[in-house]
């Protein structure tokens, strides 16, 4: 029971240290007497809320508030502005969330354009909300205007929120980073998006903030959506603080309603990061639907071995690496037809067929090994090709393979369904290099016919001398 309670109360406490330390960093980090050049506490703590639906209640979101103003209280704030300013942040962290959190999932994890979209509609809200309870409860303790304080206010959680939580909401999962270890990440458009950063940097200018794009944009083309959110939070903070310490010569005149440089930079920055996005996350989409595409042209949707192009395809591959080897490696090929699956489709009905399918290939890929191509040619017509096996050494593994079926016990009906499989042999050796695929399966076919004429359940070789 002490346990339990433990177990609930840890979660809530890990939420409120997460606010605290957050808060903490970003008053710490922030010039003195003056708003934080970036914030991103809001940010982070309503994609929290957004991936942990959880924490997305009442007592989740007292617990950030007193996270906040507890942080705001050590570093030296009087009680009042305390209260007020961060009532500020935790209205932009609402407003993010209730935006969002009915959105469906792959809109939510911005794999669609619709998602960034309103991703960036959910900032702007945010950062208006904010910014206008900080003119109306936070104006005593700022000496600006109303309109320079709603702006200032605006564009930097604006801007901070559109870096950061794109981040947040594509962040991928434990076994997704598991996955994708190892996989080799191009160095190009990063390398060009650090150059042209560099670029923007030395020239200056109000243009400069637009010399990163094209480099973006090829990163949206080459990399995930979690990755260019990285890259668009680099990009753009280091574009803001170059702005705000005036390392790019970003200078124009105030104008009447308070806008200063530092704040069209912010906004200027933000909008920037739309198109990048936008185009990743249909890069990302294409990518996955070419490999859905590839995946079912290669690939029975019924049993899940390789279809007969696939195999058509890998199995000319094999026998041209066949011809290409000076040592002429043995491969055997073998066809095998279940017997008498119409009469099981006839009896016991096409679901039965469809199960006696599924857990034939099921058997027969379990006894083969990582380079062995097995595919289903047509109906309950099978194929496997093994290579570096002569076909004259292939009886033990092809009674192996009858066996697996042999012992099966499928389901349907009364009692469990059992059936048998015939199988034919054909191959090549060194006395036989000089094949093609058709002539293999013509004469692994012929042996198979043979088997299915001398009783089935049994294995057959090819008459023709293919050692």
């Amino acid at each position: 029971m002490v346990f339990l309670a433990q177990s609930r109360l840890l979660p809530p406490l890990l939420l409120f240290g997460l606010t605290f330390a957050l808060t903490l960093g970003g008053i710490l980090a922030r010039p003195i007497e003056s708003l934080s050049l970036f914030w991103p506490v809001n940010a982070v703590l309503a994609g929290v809320l957004l991936r942990h639906h959880r924490h997305a209640n009442v007592t989740g979101i007292v617990l950030i508030y007193l996270g906040m103003v507890g942080a705001d209280l050590l570093c030296g704030s009087q009680w009042r502005p305390a209260l007020w300013l961060n009532l500020c942040n935790l209205g932009a962290v609402v407003t993010f969330w209730r935006l969002l959190a009915n959105l469906p999932r792959r809109h939510r994890r911005l794999r669609t354009p619709h998602g960034v979209v309103r991703t960036f509609a959910a900032c702007g809200a945010g950062a208006m909300v904010a910014a206008s309870l900080a003119c109306l409860m936070a104006s005593p303790w700022f000496e600006q205007s109303l309109t320079s304080t709603w702006l200032a206010w605006f564009s930097e959680q604006f801007s901070t929120s559109v870096l950061v939580l794109p981040i947040m909401l594509t962040f991928p999962s434990l076994a997704a980073l598991l996955r994708s270890r190892g996989q080799r990440i191009a160095l190009s458009p990063l390398l060009m998006l650090l150059a042209s950063l560099v670029v923007s940097l030395i020239f200056g200018g109000p243009g400069a903030i637009a010399f990163p794009i094209s480099a973006l944009l090829w990163c949206a083309l080459s990399y995930s959506p979690f990755l260019l959110s990285l890259l668009t939070l680099i990009a753009g903070s280091t574009l803001i603080v170059a702005v705000a310490q005036d390392l790019m010569h970003f200078s124009m005149p105030q104008s009447e309603v308070g806008v200063t440089a530092l704040m069209s930079a912010r906004l200027g920055i933000a909008m920037l990061v739309l198109g990048p996005l936008v185009v990743a996350c249909v890069s990302n989409a294409n990518r996955a639907l070419l490999a859905r595409l590839e995946h079912q042209a290669s690939f029975d949707h019924l049993t899940g071995v390789l279809t007969r192009s696939a195999f058509t395809r890998k199995a000319n591959a094999l026998l041209e690496a066949h011809r290409q080897h000076p040592d002429r490696p043995a491969l055997t090929l073998m066809m095998l037809d279940i017997d008498h699956f119409k009469a099981i489709n006839d009896r016991h009905g096409h679901a039965a067929g469809d199960q006696v399918l599924r857990e034939c290939a099921q058997a027969l890929q379990a006894q083969l090994h990582d380079g062995e191509l097995f595919a289903r040619l047509g109906g309950e017509e099978f194929a496997i090709v093994i290579p570096g096996l002569a076909p004259a050494q292939s009886g033990f593994t092809a009674e192996r393979l009858r066996r697996a079926v042999q012992e099966l016990q499928i389901a349907g009906g009364v009692a469990p369904l059992r059936v048998t499989v015939s199988i034919g042999i054909s191959g090549c050796s060194e006395q036989r290099p000089m094949v093609d695929l058709d002539a293999l399966l013509l004469d692994a076919d012929k042996a198979l016919y043979r088997a299915k004429a001398q009783g089935r359940n049994r294995v057959e070789a090819a008459q023709r001398q293919v050692m």
